[in-house]
């Protein structure tokens, strides 16, 4: 085996541990969240894929939370996204959320 064919053998071989696995991301959960709680469902799990599409798990759905998920086709998440209580036709920010499923890449 030349040099050059070991090198490529371990290149693809670190290169596939860098996946996410079905099972990857951070649980959060209402009771646990410090901040107004975004979401109509009390837990799921935030992620990221590709890099840079913030993802929200939650009973069985994967729900976009940045415009990069919404381009990678994830589902819209405004069937779980809670109304703001202090400003009428607003909702609550899933900001801390993005990040915490950016800290997942």
């Amino acid at each position: 085996m030349s040099i050059r064919t070991t090198i490529v053998i371990v290149a693809l071989f670190t290169l596939s541990g860098c996946g996410k696995s079905g099972d990857s991301g951070l649980e959060v959960s209402k009771g646990e969240f410090d901040g107004s709680w975004p979401f109509t469902v009390d837990s799921g799990v935030v992620d990221c894929f590709d890099g840079e599409a913030a993802v929200f798990k939650a009973e069985g759905q994967s729900y976009q939370l940045n415009g990069y998920a919404r381009s990678r086709g994830y589902a819209p998440i405004d069937p779980i996204w809670k109304d703001n209580p202090d400003i009428p036709g607003a909702k609550v920010s899933v900001g801390d959320m993005i990040n915490l499923a950016l800290k997942q890449c």
